[in-house]
């Protein structure tokens, strides 16, 4: 996975549905990040790719 570094000003919306939506997506980035514990390595199951999404991957 490629990590890119994004710079600037970040600007907090007016709108209180906004504000939720930008903190939501925050956290949720949040979660992604984290390290995955071993309960969770265990369900994960390797998966064979499609045919028709070979191209993508090559």
């Amino acid at each position: 996975m490629q990590n890119k570094i994004i710079s600037g000003m970040i600007t907090v919306p007016e709108q209180k549905r906004q504000r939720q939506l930008h903190r939501q997506l925050g956290e949720f980035a949040q979660w992604m990040q984290r390290p995955k514990d071993a309960d969770e390595v265990q369900k994960d199951n390797r998966k064979s790719v499609p045919i028709t999404m070979l191209p993508m991957v090559f």
